[in-house]
């Protein structure tokens, strides 16, 4: 399958951006703090800004090398950026910066950067609250010496330039969501009578790979766990030794980068295609509540929190608990402790998130992943997520070619 490109134009206007944003914050540079290896859970920013993502696997500190796994970027207000890494050996040439500096210690690497660069003693916006480990500053810290480290939380300059898709993003997301949609439905289609959750996952990872993606995760419950958003606690999150049966209610939830971009969405079936009562309900229910969100969406008028209130309107009117309801009530513990609705996509899971009191205003070119799990105490739960571009005539979805829930 055919994947969209970003040009090297593109990546230079990121960094141009960012580095605006950062001057008028008073800031003399960002440093960008990424992890890479096999996990794809924090890797965004600094490949947003460089088409970069470290190679090497996170693994614990040594004497002779330390944040394994990693990258940095330097990226000052005034002058050429700087990435640096534990590893580097691409025959593909994909990197956008030119000035790339190979590490066994990212930590001092860093320092010994800033130094050259006359930013040490300056100050500097830290981008990387979900991958900047106590360990990397306290070995930067002493690698500084006596010049002083001044790292000030930044992250909303990356996550507010991230926000809005350019043209060449959305394409990127459309393509994932097509390749997500093949992924959803080689799972869907292994659900059946005699296979194992893991025997589906393991049939959908089969294409996902073929077809440029990586998994962060896949969640999927079955039968009798239903009621739980994950069939297994531990790793992996799938269970690998109960056969599933005809007449189990399934959810399945997967995401995960498609050449860099997320694909995030459910779908819920019943195995031998004929639910009860209950399970109708709950298949119907989660469909129904995705659509009566997607249908507040006013570009530019509603918020994300206006977005959840729909959803627990909807949940209340048509009889279902909420995620202030007790446990007992709704059936499920994930909706007590992931009181949301969704969220937005891009190089990785995103805010804003569709939870209470959210203000953002949802605007032109964001790309939403918006997801309910449906539960009744008894009967399980039903999962249904859909992925859309916000455009200021109306809603793009992506994911609804996979019909997959209409097996039931």
């Amino acid at each position: 399958m055919a994947q969209p490109n970003i040009d090297d134009t593109e990546f230079a206007a990121r960094r141009q951006a960012a580095a605006k944003r950062a001057a008028d914050e008073g800031f003399d540079a960002l440093l960008i703090w990424s992890r890479g290896g096999h996990t794809v859970e924090a890797y965004g920013d600094v490949y947003y800004l460089t088409n970069f993502h470290s190679l090497f696997p996170v693994v614990p500190d040594t004497s002779v090398w330390a944040s394994r796994g990693h990258a940095a970027l330097i990226l000052p207000v005034d002058g050429d950026p700087v990435l640096l890494t534990d590893y580097h050996d691409d025959p593909e040439d994909r990197v956008k910066v030119a000035d790339i500096r190979t590490v066994t210690d990212l930590t001092t690497g860093t320092v010994d950067v800033l130094k050259e660069m006359g930013l040490l003693d300056k100050k500097i916006g830290l981008v990387g609250r979900q991958s900047f480990l106590v360990s990397a500053l306290r070995r930067m810290e002493a690698a500084a010496g006596n010049q002083w480290l001044n790292l000030v939380p930044a992250d909303d300059i990356l996550d507010r330039l991230r926000l809005i898709k350019t043209p060449a993003e959305m394409d990127h997301l459309r393509h994932a969501a097509r390749v997500g949609v093949m992924w959803m439905d080689a799972t869907m289609n292994a659900i059946v009578e005699g296979n194992t959750e893991g025997d589906a996952v393991g049939e959908g990872l089969r294409v996902l790979a073929a077809n440029g993606g990586t998994l962060q995760d896949v969640s999927i419950a079955s039968g009798p766990n239903s009621a739980n958003y994950f069939g297994s606690s531990g790793v992996p999150h799938w269970n690998v030794t109960r056969k599933m049966e005809v007449g189990d209610l399934v959810h399945c939830d997967q995401w995960g980068p498609v050449d860099g971009y997320y694909t995030d969405f459910a779908r819920s079936t019943v195995i031998g295609g004929k639910p009860d009562a209950g399970q109708t309900e709950l298949l119907e229910g989660s469909v129904a509540i995705i659509r009566h969100i997607i249908d507040g969406i006013k570009p530019g008028v509603s918020t994300f929190g206006d977005l959840y209130v729909r959803g627990q309107e909807w949940l209340a009117e048509n009889g279902f608990a909420n995620h202030k309801s007790t446990v007992s009530e709704i059936g499920n513990v994930f909706s007590q402790q992931f009181p949301c609705f969704g969220h937005t996509i891009g190089a990785g899971i995103e805010g804003p998130w569709i939870i209470e009191g959210e203000t953002t205003v949802v605007e032109e070119n964001m790309v939403l992943a918006v997801e309910a799990l449906v539960g009744r105490p008894g009967v399980g739960a039903a999962n249904f997520e859909e992925n859309l571009i916000v455009h200021a005539d109306g809603i793009e979805l992506l994911t609804a070619p996979c019909e997959s829930h209409r097996r039931a």
